[in-house]
Formats: C-alpha cells, sequence, structure tokens
C-alpha cells in the first residue's frame, strides 16, 4: 500500500486537512490589547458578523476543493464524531493528552470538541456562586490554520511545534484528527511529532508548515524568523534525511524571513507560492536576484521604510512599533543544506535569494515569475510598491493550487488577480468580505497527498 504524500506545491491535489474553527474570529473577543492571540482579546476586531454570512463564505472553501475532485477531511468534525464514539476510558486518555493533573478539566462524560478547539470551559461565563467572570483556560488559540500546524512532505507527515504560546496545543488537536479517522489512519504516516523532541538548547525546536514549501520530488524550502526556528530547521532536516531511505530529498532550504514587524502573519507562504509548474508568484521587493535584472529592487521598500522613521523621528512620535529597513534587511536568503556523514544537515552553499535557487537548479522559469499587484510601470515607481504591500497584507501570495494552473485566491486580491490570469492562471476566487486578514487559501489548507506535477 502507498501511504500519502505530497511531492510539490503546484501538482495535482488529492486529499486536503481543512479546519472549521472560524467562530473564534469573529466571538469572544475583547476589543483591547492583550497578551499573544489570548480568544478573548483582539485590538481590532475587523471581522463582519458570523451568522450573517462570515462562516458561509468560510464553507465556500470546501465547496471550492471539492468542485475540483480534491477528498476533503474537517479536523472538528473528525473529532466530534471521535468523541461521541468514544469511551469513557478514551475520553479520560483524551483528557490526560489535554490538561494537567491539577487543571480544571471537563469530566468524561461532557467532553466535547470544542474543549480541545477553544479551552474549557470554551466561552466565558459567569460564576454565581463566586459573583466573577470565568474565562476558558489560556492555552489554545483554535485557528483555521491547518497549514501551519501539520504538513506532508515528499516521504510523510510533520506536527509541528508552534513558537507561539497560544497555538501550541493545536497541532495535537491536529494529530488527534489523524489518528481517529479510519481513511487518515490507513493513509497517513506520520514520520515525526516535532513535540516529542527533547534536546538542552535555549532556542526552541519550531517548525511550522506556513514556513515549509515543498518544492518538488528532491527539495523542500523552509523560512526561518518569526515563528520556525533555525535549531528547528535542523532537527527537521535531521529528521527528513534520516527518514528519506531512498535517498530522494537532495535539498532542504533554510530561507531568511522578515523578522519582528510582521508578527501576526510572516511564514513563507505569504511572500512565495507556486501557481504552476515552473512558475512562481512572488512578493516583489522582497527578493533580491543576481539573475532577474529587472526584478522590482528590495532597496526601494528599505527606503521606504527608512523615510517612514525618520518622519516619526523628525516629528518626535514614538519610535518602537515603526518597522525598520534592517527586519528586511537578509530578507529571501537562501542557505542550501544537504546531507551530510551520518545523515546530518551539511551546509552547500548560500545564495541571494530563494528565487535565485531556483532559477539556477531549473525549478521555476526566469520568465516565469509572476509578481503580485503585477509588474511596476516604472523603474522605483512607489506607488507600485504601496499597492504591492497592501496586496500581499490581504493575503495575496498566499494563494492554493489545485492542479497546474489553477488556483484558489482570496477575492480581494484584484491587481494580482489579474495578473495571474495574464500568466494563463486560472482563479477560483474565494469570497471574503467577511473573513480575517491574517491567511488566506494557502494557510487554510494542509496537503494530505498531491502529485509532482
Amino acid at each position: 500500500m502507498r501511504l500519502w504524500t505530497v511531492r510539490s506545491e503546484s501538482g495535482t491535489l488529492h486529499a486536503v486537512l481543512i479546519q472549521d474553527t472560524t467562530l473564534n474570529f469573529w466571538e469572544n473577543k475583547l476589543p483591547f490589547a492583550g497578551s499573544e492571540s489570548n480568544l478573548q482579546y483582539l485590538t481590532r476586531c475587523p471581522h463582519a458578523d458570523y451568522d450573517a454570512g462570515g462562516h458561509n463564505q468560510w464553507l465556500q472553501l470546501e465547496q471550492l476543493l471539492k468542485e475540483e475532485e480534491v477528498e476533503v477531511f474537517e479536523v472538528v468534525s473528525i473529532l466530534r464524531k471521535a468523541i461521541e464514539q468514544a469511551s469513557e476510558t478514551e475520553r479520560k486518555e483524551i483528557i490526560k493528552r489535554f490538561w494537567g493533573p491539577n487543571e480544571s478539566a471537563p469530566a468524561p462524560s461532557e467532553l466535547k470538541v470544542e474543549h480541545l478547539t477553544d479551552g474549557y470551559p470554551p466561552t466565558p461565563s459567569y460564576d454565581q456562586a463566586n459573583d466573577q467572570v470565568v474565562l476558558p483556560d489560556f492555552k489554545r488559540a483554535g485557528w483555521t490554520y491547518t497549514r501551519d500546524t501539520s504538513f506532508t512532505t515528499q516521504i510523510g507527515t510533520v506536527i509541528c511545534n508552534m513558537r507561539r504560546y497560544s497555538r501550541r496545543f493545536e497541532p495535537q488537536v491536529v494529530k488527534l484528527a489523524y489518528v481517529s479517522d479510519p481513511i487518515l489512519q490507513k493513509n497517513v504516516n506520520i514520520i515525526w511529532d516535532a513535540n516529542e523532541l527533547s534536546m538542552a538548547n535555549t532556542e526552541p525546536a519550531n517548525i511550522e508548515g506556513g514556513d515549509t514549501e515543498i518544492i518538488d520530488d528532491e527539495t523542500i524550502a523552509v523560512g526561518l524568523g518569526q515563528r520556525s526556528t533555525f535549531t528547528g530547521f535542523i532537527e527537521f532536516a535531521k529528521k527528513i534525511f534520516s527518514t528519506d531511505k531512498n535517498r530522494q530529498i537532495k535539498y532542504v532550504c533554510a530561507v531568511h524571513n522578515a523578522d519582528h514587524p510582521a508578527v501576526d502573519y510572516m511564514h513563507l507562504d505569504v511572500v512565495i507560492n507556486f501557481p504552476a509548474n515552473r512558475k512562481a508568484l512572488i512578493m516583489p521587493y522582497y527578493f533580491e536576484s543576481e539573475l532577474v535584472r529587472d526584478m522590482p529592487p528590495k532597496k526601494l521598500l528599505l527606503k521606504l521604510l527608512a523615510a517612514t522613521r525618520a518622519q516619526s523621528e523628525r516629528d518626535a512620535r514614538p519610535m518602537q512599533d515603526v518597522v525598520s529597513p534592517s527586519a528586511f534587511e537578509k530578507a529571501g536568503q537562501c542557505y542550501v543544506y544537504v546531507r551530510g556523514k551520518d545523515d546530518d544537515p551539511t551546509l552547500l552553499r548560500r545564495e541571494v535569494s530563494l528565487v535565485d535557487f531556483l532559477i539556477k537548479e531549473d525549478k521555476i522559469d526566469k520568465d516565469g515569475l509572476i509578481y503580485v499587484a503585477g509588474q511596476p510601470k516604472e523603474k522605483n515607481e512607489v506607488r507600485h510598491l504601496m499597492l504591492a504591500l497592501m496586496e500581499q497584507a490581504r493575503g495575496a501570495t498566499n494563494i492554493v493550487t489545485i492542479k497546474s494552473g489553477t488556483v484558489i485566491s482570496y477575492a480581494r486580491t484584484t491587481a494580482t488577480i489579474e495578473e495571474l490570469k495574464r500568466y494563463g492562471i486560472r482563479v477560483k476566487k474565494w469570497d471574503d468580505s467577511h473573513l480575517d486578514m491574517l491567511g488566506g487559501p494557502h494557510c487554510s489548507t494542509s496537503p494530505l497527498s498531491r502529485d509532482s506535477s
């Protein structure tokens, strides 16, 4: 029996994991600054009413996938069924897995899937006896982004180790879904749970799926920065090389991500994706190139950020939240690792960018680069840079490819959609007026089975 694998980002997609915890983007929020992504706090909530259209819009994702004959597995429905069918002993084991001995936990008879995704109790409530408000335990954020919490490679599936405190239980929720669904049990091979790594190191070994791009049969790229750490990357590369007994994986690349300012959404998949074979959709002004002479230059972005800081300093405004050019100086740089002695990852070379590496290795074409917001009409066109930044913030790069030349995109990224169409890409638009600004179609889908082309 051949287990499911993912062999590219642009080949035909056969099966995918999604998660319907969209209610958490609309409800159970206080409009104040809080710590991390606590379900009770959000400094600004832009989302429209959940019942008026928000949930229905999110459900379009499954519909769009099924229209293209993709088999869809949904985490919450899998776990709800598993809990309903579980014995008391099995429920006790689930509770033990997610709550410590001294923590407030549901009784086996009352256990619900919402306790796993949202906390216990799942919503704030008033305790009449003690005259106080009781909040859910601050442990978990039930986000919809299954790409972040697990990902499938050319040789099997990885359960991620999340850097964000409030997301640290999400991968275990997803892992429970993998072992609870009979079809997933049979077809998914979990090769590594990064949370089980025990090591003495001051840097956590974080690896997140939004940072991980399966380029082709022999190549994986991992973004390093706010979410995935270098330690997590090295441990992942060790696991990949040692598990790959057929030695099919040749390169595992570490790619610099921009540092602190994009704290809410800075994964690799928000700056590069692959809408078709030999084509890449990229955020302009982010990557540098020694091969593509007309690539919009990163220096224009750095000069814009420098001007912003200079203006703030001139006007004596607070500087702590103003983005520094230094956060983007190394963005896009690529470090190429190969299998060394005893399968340890060994640095082969450094490239000025992931884009140049992909061109040099004949994995994408020079003329296959598609830019968010399209091509600027003139050199150093600041208005184009501003448009590209806004389109990227709306999720323009965060497409998911269903098959080479067919993608799902948020409908709001209009300039980028027109550019994709100009390159012959068929775009299935996902209505998004009610949807959040933190992720997109790529974040919301974790491919389980995908061809190389």
